[in-house]
């Protein structure tokens, strides 16, 4: 059974996907044995795949002229240590920000299950709200740490922790998930 045209990735998740999976890579590969200026070059190459992607395209302009221009100011350190903050401040924008209309898991939701009951519809806006805190959550330690932690510390909670926990907050949504079907199917 394959998935419909409108459920099949397309070149936005392939890059979102892509970026998702080298920034971890890249923060443990490129930042020891390049350094800074390297690793903020490598993230200006991944916001740049992102915009030409069309994936919100105003946002990931805005993250490349940001990091581009801490480059230029000679402050790549800071531009590497602040580009988790603006990808986690961005995801908070956008899942916080689609609670205002269809909430965004609402919408990814659909794509495998167009006639979502009202106990789904409730659920997914419960999630959207979770992932929206996650992620703002997720932004203030990332900036406090880019400010004022060790590079290890920041390095360790941006290229390793928050992913864990990220991992372990969909790993627990899914089993809640579970939950709430088979009880929606019982109903």
């Amino acid at each position: 059974m394959g998935a419909t045209p409108a459920a099949r990735p397309g070149p936005r998740h392939w890059s979102s996907t892509l970026s998702m999976v080298l920034f971890p890579a890249a923060l443990w590969i490129v930042l020891p044995l390049w350094g800074t200026h390297a690793l903020l070059i490598t993230f200006v190459i991944l916001a740049g795949a992102q915009w030409l992607a069309g994936e919100h395209r105003w946002r990931w302009a805005l993250v490349v002229l940001t990091l581009l221009a801490l480059l230029a100011g000679g402050q790549a350190e800071l531009g590497v240590r602040l580009y988790p903050v603006m990808i986690n401040l961005s995801l908070a924008l956008l899942f916080l920000g689609s609670l205002r209309t269809t909430p965004l898991i609402e919408r990814l939701a659909r794509l495998s299950e167009p006639d979502l009951p009202l106990e789904g519809v409730r659920y997914t806006r419960r999630v959207t709200w979770m992932w929206g805190i996650f992620m703002s959550f997720n932004t203030v330690v990332a900036l406090v740490l880019a400010l004022h932690a060790p590079l290890h510390a920041w390095q360790t909670w941006t290229g390793a922790l928050s992913y864990a926990l990220a991992a372990l907050l969909m790993s627990g949504e899914w089993l809640v998930r579970q939950r709430v079907r088979r009880r929606a199917v019982n109903a």
